[in-house]
């Protein structure tokens, strides 16, 4: 960061004045330092070479973890891709609750993937909510999603919209590590990126979304979502998907990410973030562009994909890549145990010593519970559609108006801003009825042969 000199004229004189930026204040203070602290910067200043740099690549993904998204995910992060030290490329997966399919939020955890939250009715933050989402999504994570509520440590506010000082002071209160809300913006491709670091000297860049944190708040991290410049190199994009000039086939597609990321790896070597949607993929293009662009970098033995997380935990240890094999925040031997753990899991029916008809019963019994929370659910829909025809309607007083029934072909399931990811919702309810009946027949076979007959 800069020096910024202002040029004053006092009684006929000019003298200059000089300010200092918080991230030059915050280099200067000795008491800053790794791991409880980092200085915001736009070049890492490390005591390592730059030729012994990492160029740390992350991904984040926003939005409910539906099963559309999850097949994209797997595709692009899949087991067989490695990072140069011989373990998985891992992602951030900032998670919000309406719409999430929970078993693979629990699948993703177990291949080595960070999840973090983003709230969970993805509305607009407020003074009065925050407190609630963040606590409610990392309890929902924990319990639906079988995460350690401890290895819950990330925040993306919805629309990336913060809400001032309040956010990272409980955020900390709750149990967060870092926030990934705020935003800079790169004007042209060779701009410098800033590193994500601790808000002890607070937020020192322009607040694009208001409210930014003002006051210093210590230990807390701030990753910021840097914009990419677009595939043409004439305006910036906060989301890969956000693009004014989307790239309109696969090969500027590719190109779009490659020109970004050199842009990183040629220079400083400051971590690279790229922030998007799901929605990108739908257009095959992309996918295939995205699917070229991480083959690249697995060639590079100077690269490495890991979550924020992990990237947070470089930061606080930087070590050269020559040590890298050993640097533990990076190892993969954890996703064994947990690979294990989940077996076990699995074959724990066999140890009950539980007959076939007792099992089977067990078996109808969550079924039956999952057949009443989806019915909730779709009672709960209704009544919000109900709701917005009568506060719309300019008949709903009249006595001889009746709502208008839901067509069955076309149900209007709510989901995220971004995305559209539920193919065939509308089937839902259609196929509840039959659904519902499998168990109860399943428990009256059950009976029947129970009783011999």
């Amino acid at each position: 960061m800069k020096t910024v000199l202002f040029f004053v004229a006092l009684c006929g004189t000019v003298s200059v004045v000089e300010l200092i930026s918080p991230c030059v204040k915050c280099q200067n203070d000795q008491s800053c330092k790794p791991p409880n602290c980092f200085c915001c910067r736009d070049e890492l200043n490390l005591p390592i070479p730059l030729t012994e740099t990492p160029q740390i690549v992350f991904f984040t993904f926003d939005d409910a973890l539906t099963d559309a998204a999850s097949k994209f995910y797997r595709k692009l992060f899949n087991e067989t891709r490695m990072n140069p030290n011989g373990c998985p490329i891992s992602m951030t997966l900032f998670i919000s609750h309406q719409d999430t399919i929970y078993r693979n939020v629990n699948d993703f955890y177990k291949r080595g993937m960070e999840i973090a939250s983003h709230s969970v009715t993805h509305s607009h933050m407020s003074t009065s909510n925050f407190m609630e989402e963040a606590k409610k999504q990392k309890r929902n994570l924990a319990k639906l999603g079988g995460i350690p509520e401890n290895e819950i440590v990330g925040w993306r506010s919805p629309f990336l919209e913060p809400i001032g000082d309040m956010q990272p002071d409980k955020l900390k209160e709750l149990g967060y590590v870092y926030d990934a809300t705020l935003t800079y913006s790169k004007r042209k491709l060779s701009d410098k990126a800033p590193t994500p670091f601790t808000l002890d000297f607070g937020w020192p860049y322009d607040c694009k979304v208001k409210p930014c944190p003002k006051r210093h708040h210590a230990g807390f991290w701030e990753v910021p979502v840097v914009s990419l410049m677009d595939y043409k190199h004439k305006y910036d994009c906060v989301y890969v998907d956000g693009c004014n000039n989307p790239p309109p086939n696969e090969a500027s597609a590719y190109q779009f990410l490659m020109d970004n990321f050199n842009s990183y790896y040629t220079t400083s070597r400051v971590p690279f973030g790229i922030n998007m949607h799901s929605s990108w993929f739908y257009i095959a293009d992309r996918l295939n562009a995205m699917d070229r662009f991480i083959n690249t970098l697995l060639k590079m033995d100077d690269v490495y994909i890991v979550s924020v997380d992990k990237t947070i935990k470089w930061l606080q240890n930087p070590t050269p890549l020559g040590e890298l094999h050993a640097f533990e925040p990076w190892k993969c031997d954890h996703l064994k145990a947990r690979q294990e753990s989940d077996k076990a899991t699995s074959n724990n029916r066999q140890g009950m010593g539980l007959s076939h008809a007792e099992l089977q019963q067990m078996y109808i019994q969550q079924r039956l519970r999952q057949i009443a929370e989806m019915r909730k659910e779709i009672e709960l829909r209704k009544q919000r559609e109900l709701q917005l025809l009568q506060q719309t309607s300019n008949f709903v007083n009249r006595p001889w108006w009746s709502p208008p029934r839901r067509p069955q072909s076309n149900s209007n399931i709510h989901r995220s801003p971004f995305t559209q990811e539920i193919p065939n919702a509308h089937v839902l309810e259609n196929t509840l009825e039959e659904t519902v009946q499998e168990p109860v027949k399943t428990d009256k076979a059950l009976a029947t042969k129970s009783a011999g007959i």
